[in-house]
């Protein structure tokens, strides 16, 4: 009888630590009021930080891209994913990347970026977990919606052409 109150025991401390875990990593990973990222946030580069490093540049003109692909389809939605990248020397502080959608695509939810949608639009801003941008570094965000997995009609990030 022993034998199986401590194998019980030991199941339950088990299921304790995992709970406690997982909370532990949700609250950490919601620190800063976002939902936790998906896997394609998590797996950027670089690193993300709230910190500003020493010398951070203002995003010129040009020193930045923002790329658009369709992830997966189905029927009457798609998931897409946003890649931003910094192609400057500097390291960058922010970034605003703008899409205007097909008037059929209705988005449901959004990772790894502020986002706001109105009117077509979808606006996807830099977090304070991911705003800072390291020379050659990049940062992947993305949406789910539904509708046909078209191309957006325009993008530009902080105000220029993607």
């Amino acid at each position: 009888m022993w034998h199986l109150t401590r194998d019980r025991v030991l199941m339950l401390t088990t299921a304790v630590m995992v709970v406690a875990a997982g909370t532990m990593t949700v609250l950490y990973l919601t620190k800063d009021g976002g939902a936790p990222p998906t896997q394609a946030a998590r797996t950027a580069d670089p690193t993300p930080t709230a910190n500003a490093p020493s010398s951070v540049a203002p995003a010129k003109a040009g020193s930045m891209k923002a790329g658009y692909a369709v992830r997966s389809k189905w029927k009457n939605g798609f998931n897409a994913e946003v890649t931003v990248t910094n192609l400057g020397s500097q390291p960058i502080a922010g970034w605003t990347v703008q899409l205007k959608l097909p008037p059929d695509v209705d988005v449901l939810s959004t990772w790894g970026a502020k986002s706001e949608n109105k009117a077509g639009e979808l606006i996807l801003r830099s977090q304070a977990y991911n705003t800072y941008l390291e020379a050659g570094g990049s940062i992947r965000m993305g949406f789910e919606a539904k509708g046909d997995a078209a191309q957006p009609t325009s993008c530009t990030i902080n105000g220029s052409p993607c």
